[in-house]
């Protein structure tokens, strides 16, 4: 972070030039000074607050990617076992049909060769 400079000679003459007696004047002065070496540390510069939001928000966007990851990899896993017994009940289904219509075949054929024979 950047350095703070006080200068606490400067105060205390301005001070006693607004009419601050003298004492009074260094007194506040020494203070100031104090005041300003002890929160200096404490103040936030524009740097250091975009560093830190930069750096929070990029942590953020990884475990959103990683959580998205985890979601998609999950969701396609899903869908590839919905996949898997969609085609076994498909196949099921083209075995049933299949049988179906043999037996559409022999029943046609059943009732069919009598009535063919009848006519002839």
């Amino acid at each position: 972070m950047g350095t703070l400079a006080f200068d606490s000679l400067k105060f205390a003459r301005r001070l006693k030039d607004a009419g601050v007696p003298e004492s009074q004047a260094e007194v506040q002065a020494e203070l100031m000074a104090e005041a300003f070496g002890f929160y200096a540390d404490n103040i936030v510069t524009k740097e250091y607050l975009d560093s830190t939001l930069c750096a929070a928000f990029a942590e953020q966007d990884a475990r959103l990617d990683k959580r998205f990851l985890d979601v998609e990899s999950t969701l396609t896993s899903r869908l590839n076992e919905q996949d898997i017994k969609l085609a076994s009940i498909e196949a099921t289904m083209n075995g049933n049909f299949r049988v179906l219509s043999a037996l559409m075949g022999v029943t046609l054929l059943a009732v069919a060769v009598p009535a063919i024979q009848s006519l002839l």
